[in-house]
């Protein structure tokens, strides 16, 4: 449900268009001609006014043009592009309750999902999954890549359930589907082959879970020899691990400048690079700038799994460092990961809430008017979206409005009263109850449903 008035000006949108005036907008999120003029400080976010019409941005100037048509007031409130959430795992999603929050470490939480696949019927995954959607969408989420637990050589249920989320909600959420394979699939050479073949098939991203092993360069050589021949973009979760062991984001780097395919690349996690020596820390992040690739970091998983240890506090953060990431030209996202899983029993697919995590616990000054393009505009430009995020006179009409006018009062307070617009339509922004998901006997079709109100 929504107000009358934003029910107005959606009527008015179809027609005439409406005006959202005395919006902020953070510098990196706005083309500089549509700006007109950026603020003298350089974290300063822009004053502007916007006219939607249809499902497109059609006028951007710095003062409201009163040319008859309806009008909101933002009153200094930010303005920002819909958020790319770059980093999931749908397939996961919801089952702590009845999979339990483990208490251990990565492994822990891995055994424990495992142990609850038995149930991960396509109806208990349909439910799940479009439940986590409804809320990433009511968040003002535009486009989400999962990735998806594939263990064997046949493509998983979670697979072919997501493939059809995919159609479902396409116009709503554009979602892209990461195979989240074991590194060692990769020895055999046919098998490989027939992996990236099914993947390509649909769309998808090949990844895969990387750590120190025996042969390690020799898979991920693969890998980029399949992704190259099936033009496939790649996505690894990489020395999620707290030795100073970095050989996997180094692997992937050197296979990377080998093949020039660096701006395909994603690496997430990469906490190893948080107890690396300086030195190398310095030559890996200027090797990922230099070569393109995004490094995603998962501040809410890493913070809840690194430096577990029974009956202790952790003393390392498992952070990878974003700061010096930024400043060395590195192209850095930040993204939800784990919800409500053994591997981070909370969480619910905000991205401002990971970036409001994100700069306390990486020391991020400014988040919303500095770091805001880490959850909009890099991750789409990694994700190779049809849109880029920047805002521009004829860019999708895709926007989150936030009633706080810069980071303390964004990041103090959960921002329950956000509007969110899509396709110059602002939408219902009530989150699905946790009570659906305890009805298993109901059909998931009827929670889908009920995200297209």
């Amino acid at each position: 449900m929504i107000s009358r008035e934003l029910e107005t000006l959606n009527e008015s949108g179809a027609h005439g268009g409406y005006w959202i005036r005395n919006a902020s907008v953070p510098q990196a999120l706005i083309h500089e001609v549509a700006a007109g003029h950026y603020a003298k400080n350089a974290s300063a976010p822009v004053s502007v006014a916007l006219k939607l019409r249809g499902h497109r941005v059609e006028r951007i100037v710095p003062e409201l043009i009163e040319d008859g048509t309806p009008c909101i007031d933002l009153d200094g409130g930010l303005l920002l592009p819909g958020w790319v959430d770059a980093h999931t795992h749908l397939d996961k999603g919801h089952i702590s309750p009845r999979a339990g929050v483990g208490g251990g470490g990565l492994l822990a939480a891995i055994e424990a999902t495992r142990g609850d696949v038995p149930h991960w019927t396509r109806d208990d995954l349909a439910r799940r999954m479009s439940f986590s959607l409804r809320s990433a969408f009511a968040y003002g989420t535009r486009a989400m890549r999962t990735h998806i637990d594939w263990e064997r050589p046949e493509a998983p249920l979670a697979w072919d359930v997501a493939q059809g989320l995919r159609q479902e909600w396409a116009g709503r959420i554009d979602l892209q589907c990461a195979a989240l394979l074991p590194l060692e699939l990769f020895a055999d050479v046919r098998m490989a082959e027939n992996l990236a073949r099914t993947i390509a098939d649909c769309d998808g991203v090949l990844g895969a879970f990387v750590y120190p092993m025996a042969r390690q360069r020799e898979y991920i050589e693969q890998m980029f020899s399949l992704a190259e021949r099936f033009d496939l973009w790649l996505d690894f979760h990489v020395d999620e691990h707290l030795e100073a062991n970095v050989e996997g984001i180094r692997a992937i780097l050197d296979a990377a400048r080998r093949r020039d395919m660096g701006g395909r690349v994603m690496c997430g996690h990469c906490c190893a690079l948080s107890v690396a020596p300086d030195e190398v820390v310095r030559e890996t992040l200027a090797d990922c700038a230099a070569l393109g690739a995004t490094v995603v970091s998962l501040p809410f998983t890493n913070l809840y799994l690194q430096d577990r240890r029974a009956g202790a506090s952790p003393r390392l953060r498992g952070i990878f460092p974003l700061v010096e990431a930024a400043e060395a030209g590195v192209r850095v996202a930040l993204a939800s990961d784990n919800h409500r899983d053994p591997f981070l029993p909370f969480g619910d697919l905000d991205p401002l809430q990971t970036l409001t995590l994100a700069s306390f616990a990486a020391h991020l000054a400014q988040p919303l008017e500095r770091w805001s393009s880490t959850v909009t505009t890099t991750p789409a430009t990694a994700l190779n979206l049809p849109w880029d995020g920047v805002l521009r006179e004829g860019a999708p009409a895709d926007l989150v409005l936030l009633r706080a006018r810069d980071s303390t009062e964004a990041c103090s307070r959960w921002q329950a009263d956000r509007m969110v617009v899509r396709a110059g339509r602002f939408i219902d922004t009530r989150l699905p109850d946790y009570r659906e998901l305890d009805s298993p006997d109901v059909s998931a079709d009827k929670f889908a449903r009920g995200a297209k109100r």
